[in-house]
């Protein structure tokens, strides 16, 4: 009868070449590589995050395209909508913008690529007519920026591609305008009436956006001279996926009216999870397809089920074939009626079921039928219903019953194959992670400026900008002893010590460098990042950071010359002794106690009531040892206890401030920077590292007869001579000194002391060390950054001290060290020495690696007095 090939569509064939295409590498065709992203988050490669945001103008573009295909649906199948509800869609603002669509089953007037997508939204769904697409899709519609979005950022991608270092751009761009379309859904629901046919103009609607993404997609990759084979045209076509759009395989198959894949599937499809797992597993399709016919045709029922779909489906493409000429022979009026047949949810399918409505649908065709070529196809298809034969519908139409199961089987194999590919999808559809701005301090636009966000957007600009480095300082600053001292002092004083003596303080100082902003993209100003207890974070620029370090060295020098003067005057003197005696007397009554319990205790050794006594003995004890307790207490209290700290400053990337909003907790953020830990890391305070420095300094004193000699440092590098022993060596030296004999016991470790020996030898003369910081320090990069930052407003000197430069009279009262200091210093305009640093040495900081320090010395002792004797001549002398 020649009515052409309704089954299989161009649909279901595209999504088998692409399960084809992911056949040679099934786990491996759509799969993001660490490595190739430009930019992506997670710690492993199990949770590979890619930060997209959706940004609010395409945003807006898609579900104002998603809302107005819902309402053109709705208004143009009016005999689906109950008056009342179609009232109040007339009330919707948007209904006023809506474009005046053809009543066409053709597409309307266009482009060759907007007729396409309006005849390929017709084959389909049903509810789709030429017409209407062409009104969404063409000047006026919503559907027109919808396309042009997927146009617009799939350009911008495959541009970016090249040089994005074999990144998969295109399919990130696919996987979040594909997500946003699927998100579009409740967009859709809100504004489609509530009917009976409501799942049916659902589907219809989605199937729109989905042909309107593919449309643009296409068509980018056209424009860019790139094929239909092209690799990343196929992953993108992949992630743009028709079934998860429509909400997975029921919704694809049953109830919705959808012909996307060629003929309704109501039959269903067979062992359909094996067959997409085997799919997804690359499985050969042509095999699949032979396997399913046999399922089909071992199942009469549903055979015959299958072979009356693929009779409508051929039913339906005669009569449209026949409305469509008619409409180009001006018979519009004429065929409307078809039109609305063909629309209406399973009118065909029911009308084809029994003899009785067969009849009547042959009688409507007849109604319609218009003159000549159109009428002629319309009468063939009338005869066909008559001759229709229940066994066997699809003879009358000229297909044999195998090769109706086959065209069913191919359909039903494009629906596996397009669950099979969304499996495959599942993994890089799983990995995007949608920001909205609240994830980070600055919001997205901070994350897009700093290339840590993939942003889809109708605006000008790349997906992903070039991250700019801005380094910034970060300081951080930390109490010393902090358990020892609250164990001393109590919790609640020690509570309102920080706050007094270290927070606050450190918080005025810097609120002098604050400009006001809420991120460090300008480098400008100081931003507080954490608050840790015992320790205070900030980062900003480096010479706000270099000036805040040296008032809180002040403030920390002022309140230990007052709590000295404080605690050394007469009075406070007085009542120390006074309280030390008092506590005193009940030390000494809890001891007597002890020693005549433990008397007693002798006394009863070996009669019943020794265990009595002993716990006499303990309770005395344990008395003695509390009231030694409150007296450390109560003399520290009255003392006060003399603020230590450590402060460095490191350089380096601005911090990430997470932002994490909960309803219970609250607003709570925290700064994250490599170099905060580094600064961390610097104001540790590792005993060893001042061991030699001390021993030193405890020679010269013994050799000068100045027990009052001080360091004039406060910040060391020190890494102990270590011995590693293997676990052999040492069992049979301690073995061997257990039995007495000490010679067997040094020879056991003779071999390991030798290699220990050997080893550092070769080690350079500086070693990287621990470090003890009681003081200020910085790294080297922070001390060129200041250097750089400062440089027109200083004049800087570089010097080299040697042990006997120093003045005798300085080397009386300060240990200056026994090896030569690298020294810089900066002069200010009036020839005053502002800042004076000094190279420590090379520290080993644990999981960051040798970091070069540097002193920032104090304005007192040692360095103010050297600098008093000498800094008039370093400033008068060459540059350095």
């Amino acid at each position: 009868m020649g009515y052409g090939r309704a089954v299989p569509s161009s649909v279901a064939a595209r999504r088998l070449e692409l399960i084809a295409a992911a056949r040679a590498e099934p786990h491996a065709f759509l799969r993001f590589e660490p490595g190739r992203l430009r930019c992506s988050l997670g710690t492993s490669l199990a949770d590979l995050a890619v930060p997209v945001e959706v940004a609010p103008d395409a945003h807006t573009i898609v579900h104002a395209a998603a809302t107005e295909v819902a309402l053109l649906l709705s208004t143009h199948h009016k005999r689906l909508v109950p008056p009342e509800e179609l009232d109040r869609l007339l009330l919707r603002e948007e209904f006023g913008g809506l474009p005046q669509a053809l009543p066409s089953l053709a597409p309307g007037p266009g482009g060759p690529d907007l007729r396409a997508a309006a005849a390929l939204c017709t084959a389909s769904h049903p509810a789709l007519p030429g017409g209407l697409m062409s009104a969404w899709l063409g000047k006026g519609g919503k559907g027109r920026s919808l396309v042009g979005l997927w146009i617009e950022l799939t350009r911008r991608a495959l541009e970016e591609a090249p040089g994005a270092d074999g990144e998969e751009t295109p399919l990130i761009v696919a996987l979040g305008l594909t997500a946003e379309l699927a998100a579009a859904e409740a967009a859709v629901r809100e504004a489609l009436p509530p009917t009976n046919a409501e799942r049916y103009l659902r589907t219809a609607a989605m199937t729109a956006l989905w042909v309107a993404g593919r449309t643009g997609l296409t068509r980018a990759f056209r424009d860019a001279g790139r094929s239909g084979d092209d690799p990343q045209l196929r992953k993108a076509e992949v992630a743009l996926s028709p079934v998860f759009l429509l909400g997975g395989r029921q919704a694809a198959a049953a109830g919705g009216g959808s012909t996307l894949y060629g003929c309704e599937l109501m039959a269903g499809v067979p062992r359909a999870d094996d067959l997409t797992a085997r799919l997804a597993a690359g499985g050969d399709p042509a095999a699949l397809q032979a396997e399913l016919l046999a399922l089909l045709t071992a199942d009469d029922a549903l055979a015959l089920k299958a072979e009356q779909a693929v009779a409508v489906a051929r039913l339906r493409q005669a009569i449209a074939g026949a409305v469509v000429l008619a409409e180009g022979q001006g018979q519009e009026v004429r065929v409307g009626p078809l039109r609305e047949l063909l629309a209406a949810p399973g009118a065909l399918t029911s009308g084809a079921a029994d003899a009785a409505p067969r009849q009547a649908l042959a009688r409507q065709l007849v109604a319609a039928m218009p003159a000549g070529e159109p009428g002629a196809q319309l009468d063939r298809a009338a005869r066909a219903l008559r001759d229709w034969r229940p066994r066997e519908p699809a003879a009358v139409l000229g297909l044999a019953r195998e090769r109706a199961r086959d065209e069913y089987a191919h359909a039903a194999l494009g629906l596996c194959a397009d669950l099979a590919l969304e499996r495959l999808a599942a993994g890089v559809r799983k990995a995007l992670t949608f920001r909205t701005g609240r994830e980070a301090e600055g919001g997205a636009d901070a994350e897009y400026e700093a290339g840590r966000l993939y942003r889809l957007s109708a605006r000008p600009g790349p997906l992903l900008k070039q991250a700019v480095e801005r380094p910034v300082a970060h300081l951080f600053a930390d109490v010393k002893d902090f358990t020892r001292r609250t164990s001393l002092l109590g919790q609640a004083a020690m509570a309102e010590f920080l706050r007094r003596e270290f927070y606050l303080p450190i918080v005025v100082a810097a609120k002098e460098h604050f400009g006001g902003m809420r991120h460090l993209a300008d480098r400008g100003g100081v931003q507080l990042n954490n608050l840790l207890g015992d320790a205070i974070s900030f980062s900003g620029r480096i010479e706000a950071m270099v000036a805040l370090a040296q008032a809180i060295r002040r403030a920390f020098d002022a309140y230990a010359a007052r709590l000295a003067r404080e605690v050394s005057s007469e009075a406070v003197h007085g009542q120390l002794e006074a309280m030390r005696r008092a506590h005193d007397t009940a030390v000494r009554a809890a001891g007597q106690r002890r020693v005549e319990a433990e008397a007693a205790a002798l006394a009863s050794a070996g009669t019943p009531a020794v265990a009595a006594a002993q716990g006499r003995v303990a309770s005395a004890a344990a008395e003695e040892a509390r009231h030694v307790e409150e007296r450390e207490r109560a003399l520290a209290r009255a003392r006060g206890e003399g603020l230590e700290a450590g402060v460095f400053i490191s350089y380096g990337a601005a911090p990430l401030v997470v932002v994490i909003e909960d309803e219970v907790f609250g607003h709570n953020r925290v700064a994250i920077a490599d170099k905060i830990n580094e600064s961390a890391r610097g104001t540790a305070r590792a005993w060893p590292a001042r061991a030699r420095a001390d021993a030193l300094l405890a020679a010269e004193r013994h050799a000068r007869a100045a027990p009052t000699m001080q360091h004039a440092w406060s910040v060391f590098i020190g890494q102990p001579f270590s011995l590693p022993v293997g676990p052999e060596a040492e069992e049979q030296a301690l073995r061997a000194a257990r039995a007495g004999d000490l010679q067997a016991g040094m020879r056991a470790l003779a071999a390991p002391v030798r290699e220990a020996l050997e080893a550092a030898a070769r080690e350079p003369v500086e070693r990287p060390g621990d470090i003890y910081n009681c003081g200020t320090a910085l790294s080297e990069e922070a001390l060129e950054a200041y250097l750089a930052e400062v440089g027109g407003q200083r004049v800087v000197r570089r010097v080299e001290l040697a042990p006997d430069e120093v003045p005798a009279a300085l080397r009386a009262s300060f240990w200056f060290g026994a090896e030569p200091q690298s020294l810089v210093l900066c002069f200010g305009d009036e020839g005053a020495v502002r800042q004076l640093f000094r190279r420590v040495g090379r520290a080993a900081f644990k999981g960051l690696g040798g970091v070069t320090v540097w002193e920032l010395c104090a304005h007192g002792g040692g360095p103010a007095a050297l600098c008093a004797a000498l800094a008039p001549g370093w400033l008068a002398g060459p540059p350095r």
